[in-house]
């Protein structure tokens, strides 16, 4: 995707891309934590609201007691009249805009309901508010025990509003009553939401700022790296022109690019200017060593055209030495028919003596058989003998006479 970019946008995009990532980075990073410190400030916001609350009902009841004093002081354990003295006082007093008072027995039955008789001697030990809280009987657990403060909720006037709220009860073992009063908190929350709000246009402002400043840092950071981008793209789109000359085949080989910083661009051009300086001297090696090989090529044509003629003179003389070839092949064939008619007489001579062999050998052979008879005929026979002998004489002049002609054969 990147190979498509120009160089100088791709060292914008190297330059800003860090910056840009990183700043997203640290704003993401300002955001979440400036949103859980709204959200910790929020809870410490509502945290001390309810604290504050919780000492304005201790103190508001705190004043109540002082109020009835002298009476619970004075009066007997179980005295209903003290008691009733006192419920008398604590119907007078109230606080803010509707703040009063309220009293219960250990049965939870009402005793006390502000200013008014609201349901006075009614139980509320099975009372409940809408989230399931039995309300009234905690408000006087707390207060026998001294835990005092009890949260719990009820429903505002005749909407739906479900509204919490914090009671303080006090305790008074000789009546074995237990009075006090309640806030809404309703309140806390429009106070916390406020806060909340308020925090969180600060925010808003810082991020804006945050914003705004780093924006402003990416258009000096662009500028600056555009101008950078310029300086050093310089060297190397002079380098591009000379090759561009170069490949054009209208490049002037003795120029040589100027040297003007000692960085790596400088090092770039002085060595671009080495490159050059060697391609020029291959260059006019080049156009020497071609004009040498034009000479010899002109010599080789020479030489070629002479040897041309020596080879057609070569030819001429061997189509010659062809025709004396032929010649001598016939007079060769001429002597071979004559070889082979001699020796077909040769083998015709032999074939007729070794006939005549084979009848003299026949010959002797019955020769030599009358021999050995008549040489059991015994004496009688020696003349006969001589004159065989005389035969076997003229037979042995015939078989040299034979063998002489097989000789010759």
């Amino acid at each position: 995707m990147l190979s498509g970019l120009r160089l100088q946008t791709k060292l914008l995009i190297l330059t800003l891309g860090p910056i840009l990532l990183l700043t997203i980075l640290l704003s993401g990073i300002s955001v979440a934590n400036l949103q859980a410190l709204a959200d910790t400030q929020e809870a410490h916001t509502r945290e001390s609201l309810i604290r504050d609350r919780r000492a304005e009902l201790q103190n508001y009841v705190q004043l109540a007691r002082k109020m009835i004093a002298p009476l619970y002081e004075s009066a007997a354990a179980d005295d209903l009249d003290a008691r009733d003295r006192a419920v008398a006082i604590l119907e007078t007093l109230s606080y803010g805009k509707d703040g009063y008072f309220w009293g219960y027995d250990e049965q939870s039955v009402r005793i006390l309901q502000g200013d008014t008789k609201d349901k006075i001697g009614q139980s509320f030990y099975d009372y409940r508010d809408p989230s399931g809280k039995y309300a009234i009987r905690e408000l006087v657990r707390a207060g026998v025990e001294g835990s005092h403060f009890v949260d719990y909720s009820f429903v505002l006037g005749n909407s739906a509003t479900l509204v919490p709220k914090i009671g303080y009860a006090e305790y008074l073992p000789k009546w074995k009553m237990v009075f006090g009063t309640s806030l809404n908190l309703d309140g806390v929350e429009r106070d916390v939401q406020a806060a909340r709000e308020a925090f969180q246009e600060d925010i808003d402002e810082l991020l804006i700022v945050m914003v705004g400043s780093a924006l402003a840092l990416l258009v000096l950071i662009a500028v600056l790296a555009t101008i950078m981008s310029r300086t050093l793209l310089k060297p190397l789109l002079l380098i591009k022109g000379k090759l561009d000359d170069m490949a054009a085949g209208e490049g002037d080989l003795t120029h040589r690019l100027p040297i003007t910083s000692q960085d790596e661009l400088g090092d770039l051009a002085s060595s671009f200017n080495r490159f050059v300086e060697k391609i020029h001297g291959l260059v006019q090696q080049v156009s020497t060593t071609t004009h040498q090989l034009t000479k010899l090529v002109a010599s080789v044509a020479n030489q070629a055209q002479r040897s041309e003629q020596a080879m057609a003179a070569q030819r001429h003389e061997t189509d010659q030495v062809a025709t004396a070839i032929n010649e001598m092949s016939a007079a060769a064939h001429e002597v071979a028919m004559s070889a082979q008619r001699a020796a077909e007489a040769a083998q015709e001579t032999d074939q007729q003596g070794q006939a005549a062999k084979r009848i003299v050998d026949g010959s002797i052979q019955q020769i030599h058989d009358l021999v050995g008879e008549l040489r059991d005929s015994g004496e009688s026979l020696g003349g006969l003998q001589k004159d065989v002998a005389g035969i076997v004489g003229v037979l042995d002049v015939i078989r040299a006479v034979a063998e002489q002609t097989n000789l010759l054969a």
